[in-house]
């Protein structure tokens, strides 16, 4: 115990040259990190509101409503609500999410590898291997992007859990379930990559075990409970996509994104956009890591040398092909095979992909270090190197604090294009006047109670009216006068294009107008339920064995 503590406390040590620019004051320049901040404004208040799950914020869009965490990625902002309930601000809760992103991302692999492994030695390198490289610091001071950064920090627990099942560890199951479905709640895109590579990985542990047939009913459960524990978010989120923008958007982004071989091999470091085919100075880099290159380049001989040996020959291997085919997705030569899976167009950036890259060359890494001679003398020198490359990485660009008020004050969509609007939506370029708005006829209105799922208001109009809710039309909104469900249109013309409007008789009413569940959300939401109460069970049960009570003395 002392010697993982003195590990645990070496790991964080040496995280802190990549992650100490985080605690600057205030934000920085990126591309994401103010969506991020105005994600986490709404998660404050969608829960504060007592919506949960959060999925549909009233304030966002000027004011005129938008989808947020219905098909955005919510854990990260869950996370970082933690942070501002324990007093950070808004900018600092999700400065604190990045942090922490990477520091469990080294433990997380340690714990893998060394699990896998068996060398403590090993495991520590391919953990600072995972921690520095290009990509998490194009992550976390470049993009801001939370959600992929928090996921890469959950990736390693998805694969030490299942090592651990292999080994017959009870808690394993639950644990890597949890960490499968944080995995898709942190950010669905880097859940889709990585999945084929954690199944890849589970059914060579199933072909190495004794016990395949248990292994792999075990394996089937953790995956079940996972997607089960997180179907709130992914089962709406990919069934009700079809409303939304985004197929138009991004339906083929990713064709002017390829990269080439030799911006994957070296790349200026830059803090702009990506511009892959046609690059403009400052942009960002798509440098895969020479050091992590180097590791895989070194791994191919080691394979063949040592392929007498089953671990070096089964790891080496599978990081190999790993690194290979995630190498070749991100090229241009892929495109016929983007064309053909259409699922392949929701990752957007093939750069995406490095993020499987970087986990084969930390594997590489480890192998390396395991089964080479003179293992301290490669450890050394391999952990010299990689730091020492991603020297001038772990910087932000400029600093960016124009307040908290400036963030609370934005009323944008959160994302860079209003992809998640309904079809028959746009980003509203001027603010709402209100939730409530006569088109024709006159009166007044007097809000009383304003959510951004529940609006109540009283109104008293002069004469038959016309009224419009100022919220984008959205499966699940309800609107009722009276008490009674009022039939709305949403598409009559230009101007109300999308907005609700509805017919109101001359007098006093009271309105009240819903955002509910649909029945896909039903659904999903008692799944989750269901899975939840089963884990909790199956934790009181692990901890507190009833059997016992049960036997007579």
């Amino acid at each position: 115990m002392k010697k993982q503590l003195l590990v645990f406390s070496l790991l964080l040590l040496l995280t802190v040259p990549a992650t100490y620019t985080l605690f600057t004051l205030g934000g920085f320049t990126s591309h994401d990190l103010v969506h991020h901040v105005v994600r986490q404004i709404s998660m404050d208040r969608l829960l504060s509101e007592g919506q949960f799950p959060p999925r549909w914020s009233g304030d966002l869009n000027n004011g005129y409503g938008y989808p947020v965490f219905l098909f955005n990625y919510p854990l990260p902002a869950m996370v970082g609500e933690v942070f501002h309930k324990f007093g950070l601000g808004f900018v600092d809760s999700v400065k604190a999410v990045l942090f922490l992103s990477m520091t469990i991302s080294a433990v997380g692999m340690y714990l893998f590898l060394n699990s896998l492994l068996n060398s403590r030695l090993a495991a520590f390198l391919g953990a600072m291997f995972y921690v520095y490289a290009p990509l998490r610091f194009l992550n976390v001071y470049v993009s801001a992007a939370v959600g992929s950064a928090l996921a890469l920090g959950l990736v390693p627990y998805v694969f030490w859990s299942l090592v651990e099942v292999y080994r017959g560890k009870k808690w394993a199951v639950l644990f890597g379930s949890l960490g499968f479905a944080g995995l898709i709640l942190a950010h669905n895109v880097t859940a889709l990559i990585f999945t084929p590579v954690i199944l890849a990985f589970a059914v060579i542990l199933i072909w190495r075990s004794k016990e395949r047939v248990w292994l792999f009913r075990q394996l089937v459960v953790m995956f079940l409970l996972g997607l089960g524990l997180s179907a709130w978010f992914w089962m709406p989120a990919v069934l009700e996509k079809g409303y939304t923008r985004y197929d138009l958007i991004f339906g083929n982004f990713y064709q002017d994104q390829f990269v080439s071989l030799g911006q994957l091999l070296r790349s200026p470091w830059g803090y702009g956009l990506s511009h892959p085919q046609n690059p403009e100075a400052g942009d960002m880099s798509y440098q895969l890591g020479l050091v992590q290159i180097l590791a895989m380049v070194l791994l191919v001989p080691v394979v063949w040398i040592f392929r007498k040996k089953a671990q070096i020959k089964t790891w080496g291997i599978f990081a190999l092909v790993a690194f290979i085919t995630s190498v070749f997705l991100m090229l241009k030569v892929s495109q016929p095979l983007w064309k053909s899976l259409p699922f392949l167009s929701l990752v957007q950036f093939p750069l995406r992909f490095q993020a499987v890259s970087v986990f084969a060359a930390s594997l590489a890494a480890a192998l390396l270090t395991k089964h080479l001679p003179f293992r301290k003398i490669v450890f050394v020198i391999l952990l010299s190197l990689v730091i020492y490359a991603n020297r001038n990485h772990w910087h932000i660009n400029e600093e960016f604090s124009p307040g908290e008020d400036y963030f609370l004050n934005l009323k944008t969509t959160s994302t860079s294009y209003g992809e998640h609007l309904p079809k028959w939506g746009a980003v509203a370029n001027s603010k709402s006047p209100g939730k409530f708005q006569y088109v024709s006829g006159q009166g007044w209105v007097n809000i009383r109670v304003d959510k951004s799922n529940y609006v109540l208001a009283q109104v008293g109009a002069n004469a038959s009216s016309k009224l419009v809710l100022n919220q984008y039309y959205f499966p699940g909104w309800d609107i009722e006068v009276d008490g009674q469900k009022v039939k709305f249109d949403y598409l009559t013309d230009t101007k109300s294009y999308g907005l609700p409007v509805f017919d109101l008789q001359a007098g006093s009413h009271i309105i009240k107008a819903k955002f509910k569940n649909t029945l896909i959300r039903n659904i999903a939401d008692f799944i989750s339920l269901i899975v939840l109460a089963g884990c909790v069970t199956m934790i009181l049960w692990m901890l507190f064995p009833f059997k016992k009570f049960l036997v007579k003395k």
